[in-house]
């Protein structure tokens, strides 16, 4: 991130633990953050402009543990928002990406952890300023797995 000059912003509520698959839980955040990075660097934005907002809180009821991530990249297009956690769904180059990375994250926090992803495109303001892209939101039951996890 720091090589394409991408800023992350970190809103973290440290006090949200869920009992998680620790391993599976960093891969489904790589590959969206990953992502991220790709359209941001694609879309040649203003290096001010390059945002990746991280968002972590509990939800009303304290059940579940979200985490949220969202780009500045101007949003996922709308014909295309509802196929992307199909397998092989890609917009890269076929050099670039398997459209799988997003199908696996899609699976594992449904089947593996019992959560839900979603993805919608959102505004956010940032410093004064108002930025569009997509947004991410990973929601996990707090006590539903072995290992402890801290997100």
């Amino acid at each position: 991130m720091k090589k394409h000059k991408i800023n992350i912003i970190e809103d973290l509520d440290e006090t949200v633990h869920v009992n998680s698959l620790e391993n599976e839980l960093i891969q489904v955040i790589l590959n969206i953050i990953n992502n991220a990075k790709d359209i941001l660097v694609e879309t040649n934005l203003p290096l001010d402009d390059r945002i990746v907002l991280i968002k972590v809180y509990g939800d009303n009821k304290n059940e579940n543990g979200i985490i949220e991530m969202q780009d500045s990249a101007g949003g996922i297009p709308e014909h295309i928002i509802n196929k992307i956690f199909e397998p092989y769904f890609t917009t890269k180059h076929q050099s670039q990406g398997t459209g799988l990375g997003l199908y696996m994250s899609h699976q594992m926090i449904v089947d593996h952890m019992k959560g839900e992803i979603f993805v919608s495109n959102k505004s956010f303001r940032y410093e004064n300023k108002e930025f569009y892209g997509a947004n991410f939101k990973v929601q996990i039951p707090i006590d539903t797995l072995q290992s402890k996890s801290s997100i």
